[in-house]
């Protein structure tokens, strides 16, 4: 889920209530085959977790809503299958709808659905499948197919210094077809090719408290319709015990993409990257993990290439202290530093769930050029993270970061690394 700037931390009550769970269990009818769940005596049982949404951010509207959460074994104990409806009203774009489906049939497969539908512009529908490869000489593949309408991007120039007072706003619709295809050489190393078809609309839709974007930068809003078709190689090397909830091992990945005219894409670029994760225990149940990732993204070349598709800090993924996509250049490197602490441990049905606060500290920052680059002018930022876990697959986190331009809210079903 998007960022949200906060005034109040008031979700914090999101992890507080997760503690007043309930368990029960329903008709075995509610949850039909193939859907991962344990079945026995025609009853499926169940945990929920009833979630208030209550959000404040000047500019982009209070949120205010509820989110209960059902969490359903499989036979083997492990998670098999998330449910998660929710009805969030917002000021500024209305009462969103939205179902959440996520399953995990085994510990090599998941898939997921999302649909959700303001009164307003926002929507998401999103299928994703993940079949992940466990051995030398085995294949890994996915797919995903996403819609996307957001009335709550934000554009504030380029550049690593751009002013926080030059922010602007406009409304984005996405189309996205993406699908990958690894091969596992040994147990440590993967090859994967990577296939992406993204279709964007931009339009002067802003937000009523914001200036449209078109007025402060109008040569960014020249291209109101881009189709990019990026094909990407990435080399792996993993020694990770997990890879959704790590808590010990590195992964190293090295890729390089390129979307060309000839190809069928209205820009052309080409990018290379890497990622370095590194995750260290320090007891023997793995209860305090110290982890760290240093990224780096190039764009060694462009022509024609829109703003969203230039490398980017902040958010969720690069820079907790700062909303996404809040400095945009041709190149940008990211470091993440945090200390994981594995508070207590639930057990529900079986199904374990590991609960944690990891303060965390991030940096980075993007650049013009190769040359230009030096250690001055670095974007710091700080916070903490509480976090429920279900290994091998799945994370709830509410983060709160505070960078030099103030705070940031982020929540969702993920780690940042």
């Amino acid at each position: 889920m998007a960022h949200r700037d906060f005034g109040l931390l008031l979700y914090l009550i999101l992890l507080m209530l997760g503690f007043s769970s309930c368990s029960m269990k329903v008709p075995a009818a509610v949850v039909p085959p193939p859907l991962p769940v344990q079945r026995t005596d025609g009853k499926i049982e169940t945990t929920l977790f009833p979630l208030p949404v209550i959000a404040t951010e000047p500019d982009s509207g209070n949120d205010y809503g509820f989110l209960p959460v059902w969490i359903f074994p499989r036979d083997d104990q492990a998670m098999g299958l998330i449910l998660a409806p929710s009805v969030i009203y917002n000021e500024k774009d209305g009462t969103v709808f939205a179902f959440r489906l996520l399953a995990y049939p085994n510990s090599e497969v998941q898939y997921r659905l999302i649909a959700s539908q303001s009164t307003g512009t926002n929507a998401e529908y999103e299928f994703f499948y993940d079949n992940q490869s466990v051995g030398a000489k085995d294949w890994s593949y996915g797919c995903l197919l996403n819609y996307n309408s957001d009335y709550f991007p934000r554009f504030y120039g380029f550049g690593n210094h751009s002013n926080e007072a030059d922010e602007t706003s406009y409304t984005s619709r996405t189309r996205e077809a993406l699908g990958h295809l690894g091969y596992l050489f040994t147990e440590r190393l993967e090859l994967r090719w990577q296939e992406r078809l993204t279709m964007t609309t931009l339009s002067d839709k802003h937000l009523p408290t914001l200036p449209p974007t078109r007025g402060l930068f109008p040569e960014v809003m020249q291209q109101r319709r881009n189709i990019t078709f990026v094909h990407r190689l990435t080399l792996n090397y993993d020694t990770r015990d997990l890879k959704d909830t790590s808590t010990c091992g590195l992964l190293a990945s090295f890729y390089g993409e390129t979307a060309a005219k000839a190809l069928g894409s209205d820009a052309s670029f080409d990018r290379v990257g890497i990622i370095f994760k590194g995750f260290q225990p320090w007891d023997a149940d793995r209860r305090f993990v110290t982890a760290v990732r240093l990224e780096g993204e190039f764009l060694l070349r462009q022509k024609d290439t829109p703003f969203y598709e230039w490398p980017h800090l902040g958010g969720f993924f690069s820079n907790r202290g700062y909303g996404e996509w809040r400095f945009i250049d041709r190149n940008m490197v990211a470091f993440s530093l945090e200390q994981r602490f594995e508070v207590f441990r639930l057990s529900h049905f079986g199904v374990i769930s590991h609960w944690e606060a990891a303060p965390f500290f991030d940096m980075g920052k993007v650049f013009p050029t190769i040359g230009k680059f030096n250690f001055r002018s670095l974007k710091a930022s700080g916070g903490l993270a509480l976090r429920a876990s279900v290994r091998p697959q799945v994370v709830g986190h509410v983060e709160f970061g505070f960078g030099e331009e103030g705070s940031a809210v982020f929540m969702g079903l993920d780690y940042p690394f």
